[in-house]
């Protein structure tokens, strides 16, 4: 199952890359947590937004140092990554450390919450 949650991280990388909404949407749950690099509390809707607004646009994303825990239908990751961007028309670099709750649902995985702090 390890692997199963290591490919849909994967998918979330692309999807985050593309803004692709359709992919996001099936793979966060609809009551997701998002806790943010600023401390703010978001829920799937707000996390969204600047992907279906344009106001976001993720021109580079690598991964490093993953880690991944199974707890029966639970999986916990947590990654390094280094993002570049461009939000509000203002270009950004950030090194983030997050970490994600993957649960399982009639078969499928969906993130539940996730959180990053600058690193």
């Amino acid at each position: 199952m390890e692997s199963e949650i290591l490919k849909l991280e994967a998918q979330l990388i692309a999807a985050i890359l593309n803004s692709d909404l359709k992919a996001l949407d099936q793979l966060l749950h609809d009551e997701l947590i998002f806790v943010n690099h600023l401390g703010m509390v978001l829920s799937k809707k707000e996390d969204l937004a600047p992907h279906i607004s344009g106001d976001l646009k993720i021109t580079g994303l690598v991964a490093s140092d993953q880690q991944s825990h199974l707890f029966g239908d639970t999986c916990t990751v947590v990654v390094t990554k280094e993002i570049s961007g461009i939000y509000l028309n203002q270009a950004f670099e950030s090194r983030v450390k997050f970490t994600r709750v993957w649960k399982l649902f009639n078969g499928g995985w969906k993130v539940i919450t996730a959180s990053s702090v600058p690193c």
